[in-house]
C-alpha cells in the first residue's frame, strides 16, 4: 500500500514538474518572438528616416551623405568605421533634420565602410564595400599630312 501511494505521487510530481517546464518555456519563446518583433518593426522605422548615400569622389577623398530624420528629436549617435569595426568618426546630435557629408580619405585603403545610427529605439546599420581602381588611359591621335 505505502508502495502504490509513493508510486502515485512521484508521478504527479513529475508531470507537475513537466507541465511547469512546458509552461516557463513557452512563455519565453513568447517574450522572444515578442522582443523580434518589436526590434524588426523598430528597425524598419530607423531605415525609413536613414538615408546613406554614396555620393561620389574628389582627387583625394570618397564623399558618403547622410540624412536622418529624428522624428522623436532624441539623441542620436552616428558612427562610421572601418571593415575592422575601428571608429573613424562619431557623431552625437539631437538634430531633428540631419545631414552631413563625410569625406574619406581614399590614402585610408578601406575595403569596407559601416554607418550606424544609434537611439534609444534601436540601431540602424548600413554598410558599403569599397574597391579603388585606378586606370590609366592613353589617347594617341595619328594622322596622315
Amino acid at each position: 500500500m505505502k508502495k502504490t501511494v509513493l508510486n502515485s505521487v512521484a508521478k504527479k510530481v513529475f508531470a507537475g514538474s513537466i507541465l511547469a517546464a512546458t509552461l516557463f518555456f513557452a512563455s519565453q519563446n513568447a517574450a522572444i518572438a515578442n522582443n523580434s518583433i518589436t526590434y524588426a518593426k523598430t528597425e524598419k522605422a530607423l531605415s525609413e528616416n536613414a538615408s546613406i548615400k554614396y555620393v561620389g569622389s574628389n582627387d583625394d577623398n570618397l564623399l558618403f551623405n547622410v540624412q536622418f530624420n529624428n522624428v522623436n528629436n532624441e539623441k542620436f549617435t552616428l558612427l562610421v568605421s572601418d571593415e575592422n569595426g575601428e571608429t573613424m568618426y562619431s557623431v552625437f546630435s539631437k538634430d531633428k533634420n540631419f545631414t552631413k557629408t563625410f569625406a574619406l580619405p581614399k590614402s585610408l585603403d578601406l575595403n569596407k565602410i559601416n554607418f550606424t545610427i544609434r537611439t534609444n529605439e534601436g540601431t540602424y546599420r548600413q554598410s558599403f564595400s569599397i574597391n579603388i581602381a585606378t586606370i590609366e588611359t592613353e589617347d594617341v591621335v595619328v594622322s596622315k599630312k
